[in-house]
């Protein structure tokens, strides 16, 4: 009789759960333009779970009324949505996240007229040059726009040699201060896309999508995440937003394959 009663309550919760939770469609756009947010995230927060807009910004998940859904992008206000009770649409409007930059005046100046310019200016130039001994081990390098480690050449002994404000200032807009910045961007874009390589490995996608040889290297063309989102989301985000890929390749391939 007891195992009778347990089975009918468990059937009577089960029948209310699938009536309050059902499966609601809903779109993110841009609040000014009014055009779709693809790749934004969308999570239940009540029931712990996440989906992904689409290239046209549309997305479907489990949600009961008065659930709450919070959505987020990277270049927006994250946003937060309460579930009606109705069956209407679900309609995400986005802000962009804009921050206010200080004005900058760029002059456009050749090095020659630099220098002409550099000779005129009235700068005292009193400090001395201070020369600090350092260990053996640190000659030799360069220490940015500061310095440089060195010898003196009198007694041998290792020495700091700090910069001046009129060299510190010519060292920032000379030609060679230049090609440094210009090498500094350059090796900041190759390890951006070390980064961006190693947080999508093949075999760690292949884990979470269940797609082995031909068909994982077809994902990986046709799942391209942008380099900013692979690089600043968590895992969980990067988890959802490659399952959302993965569900937009399994409809082009059942597609390919009813016209094949």
């Amino acid at each position: 009789m007891k195992k009778a009663l347990l089975f009918f309550l468990l059937a009577v919760s089960t029948t209310l759960t699938g009536v309050a939770q059902t499966i609601r469609s809903g779109s993110v756009i841009d609040k000014v333009s009014r055009k779709p947010v693809a790749l934004a995230t969308v999570q239940n927060l009540t029931l712990r779970r996440a989906v992904t807009s689409t290239e046209s910004g549309q997305f479907r998940l489990t949600a009961s009324p008065n659930d709450t859904l919070l959505i987020s992008c990277v270049g927006y206000k994250a946003e937060r949505v309460v579930v009606p009770a109705d069956e209407s649409e679900l309609l995400a409007e986005m802000v962009q996240e804009v921050k206010q930059l200080n004005e900058v005046v760029i002059k456009g100046w050749t090095e020659s007229r630099f220098k002409e310019e550099f000779l005129k200016l009235n700068i005292h130039n009193n400090k001395p040059v201070i020369v600090i001994k350092a260990a053996p081990e640190l000659v030799g390098k360069q220490l940015g726009n500061v310095g440089r480690m060195g010898y003196d050449y009198k007694t041998l002994a290792p020495k700091m040699t700090l910069k001046g404000p009129v060299s510190a200032l010519y060292g920032k807009f000379s030609k060679e201060a230049k090609n440094e910045r210009k090498l500094q961007q350059f090796n900041q874009a190759e390890s951006n896309k070390q980064r961006y390589s190693a947080r999508l490995d093949p075999v760690w996608i292949s884990r979470i999508t269940d797609l082995k040889e031909e068909r994982l290297t077809a994902f990986l063309k046709f799942c391209k995440l942008p380099e900013t989102f692979v690089l600043e989301a968590s895992e969980y985000d990067l988890i959802v937003a490659i399952r959302g890929c993965l569900k937009e390749f399994l409809v082009q391939e059942q597609t390919q394959t009813g016209k094949g």
